[in-house]
């Protein structure tokens, strides 16, 4: 198997040549010769905005640049990328209020080490292999990324699922988000709909003075995307900073570098992936029972439930996320011995997973009536189960079950099919891990406002 190059968030002490830990992200000694250029007659930046719903921590992750299928899971768990993730994780995305993201990419230029040549101080120490990769690492930055990168949230709690509906489908058709009609439409359906909105931000370059006063006021996210945008029409360099590398294997440098273990490194790979898929799926779980229980007066709990099973829930929620850190940490620190959770879980003398939405699960207070839940396990694709949710007047949720990779199927899915729910009710899917497949495409999302222009240096 070959190893490929990929990309990862910056890090501070990476540079063009710096040696890398490929698992961990960790940087290490100069071990090729930075011998880097630009693209020929592409000094132009490129800009995208995007304007769309996210509905789940894995989403954003994607937007934020530590996307578990183009990293390898390696940007999840390595060096370098707690700073955006601790930022997903604050955003607390959940099943019971509506999500919206602006976010802006600002790319300057790419440098890039076109014909890698090792060092003369690595190439003197290829006859020791354990030696050099202490020094040197499995690999090394070959590319760097100048610009910036803005992402904020805005989180709107509602009454019920058709509040939520009404708005994203208002909000559709607002590609002019940085207008002063789009402001004054968000006022119209704050007032309209009696919701609560709270904006969340987060940015790698720009201006070092943006700030919220209010958080509940979506204005300021709107001004605040402007004057980043702005400040690198305005002062490029400035407001640049290096925001993301491409990582490759040293192997591919002149000098005949060791290769490091293929077969290790690809079952460490999929057990980062798998472990950084569950943690996404898990926290929407674990943000879910925090939000019904710091809200109880927006649910009701259906007879044989109680908050009490909410509560417990949310504790074996985290000790999954727990048990999941430190078997990616496992598969860092040495790949020879990575383990799936399952398997991981066994060895410390426990079970995973433990934790498992609460039966019945307490349902948003809604003034729609009751529906029926529809047979999920006839769904061939992720796409369809939302579609047959959304047609049945429900909120869906995944959970995966099992550590093979395989093409989608609904195993399982609770409450059970045929029983009556109060309608805006969310249905668990449970389905194995798929690999490859970013979810995002597969679900429906609000039609994201995209904009890719050239922006003179």
């Amino acid at each position: 198997m070959a190893i490929k190059q990929f990309s990862r968030p910056y890090l501070h002490g990476y540079d063009l040549g710096v040696g890398v830990d490929r698992m961990s992200g960790s940087p290490m000694g100069q071990v090729v010769r930075n011998t880097a250029s630009p693209v020929e007659n592409a000094s132009g930046g490129v800009v995208d905005i995007r304007i769309e719903r996210i509905q789940s921590t894995e989403e954003l992750e994607s937007i934020l640049g530590i996307d578990v299928e183009a990293s390898f899971g390696l940007a999840s768990f390595g060096a370098g990328a707690s700073a955006r993730f601790n930022y997903a994780k604050k955003t607390a995305i959940q099943a019971s209020s509506l999500f919206l993201s602006v976010s802006v990419n600002v790319e300057l230029g790419f440098l890039s080490i076109d014909d890698p040549v090792l060092t003369e101080h690595a190439d003197g120490t290829l006859g020791n292999p354990t030696r050099f990769q202490e020094r040197y690492g499995d690999a090394f930055i070959r590319g760097m990324a100048r610009g910036g990168l803005f992402v904020g949230v805005l989180r709107v709690d509602t009454r019920n699922e058709t509040e939520s509906e009404q708005i994203s489908s208002s909000l559709n058709g607002a590609y002019k988000l940085f207008s002063l009609d789009a402001k004054a439409k968000f006022e119209e359906l704050s007032s309209a709909h009696q919701t609560q909105c709270f904006i969340q931000m987060y940015h790698e370059g720009g201006p070092i003075d943006l700030k919220i006063v209010d958080p509940t006021d979506p204005r300021e996210l709107l001004n605040n995307a402007n004057l980043f945008l702005e400040s690198f029409r305005t002062h490029p360099d400035a407001s640049s900073r290096p925001y993301f590398v491409t990582v490759a294997p040293t192997t591919i440098a002149r000098g005949e570098a060791e290769p490091p273990n293929a077969a290790d490194l690809e079952k460490a790979t999929d057990v980062l992936i798998y472990c950084a898929k569950r943690r996404s799926a898990i926290l929407d779980q674990l943000n879910l029972m925090d939000f019904i229980r710091d809200n109880p007066a927006r649910f009701n709990i259906p007879e044989g439930g109680s908050m009490s099973q909410v509560i417990t829930a949310a504790h074996h929620f985290q000790s999954d996320l727990d048990l999941i850190a430190k078997c990616a940490s496992r598969a860092i620190n040495d790949s020879r011995d990575a383990q799936f959770p399952n398997t991981f879980a066994q060895a410390e003398g426990t079970v995973f997973p433990l934790g498992q939405l609460p039966i019945p699960m307490p349902v948003q207070i809604s003034e729609e009536g009751d529906v029926l839940v529809p047979n999920f396990r006839e769904c061939r694709t992720w796409a369809a189960c939302v579609q047959l949710a959304k047609d049945s007047g429900l909120k869906l949720a995944y959970e995966y079950q099992g550590e093979v990779f395989a093409p989608f199927e609904v195993l399982d899915f609770r409450p059970a099919g045929g029983s009556r729910v109060a309608k805006g009710s969310t249905v668990t899917v449970v389905c194995p891990p798929e690999r490859n497949v970013f979810r995002l495409r597969d679900r429906p999302v609000l039609a994201p406002w995209v904009l890719r222009q050239q922006i003179g240096r």
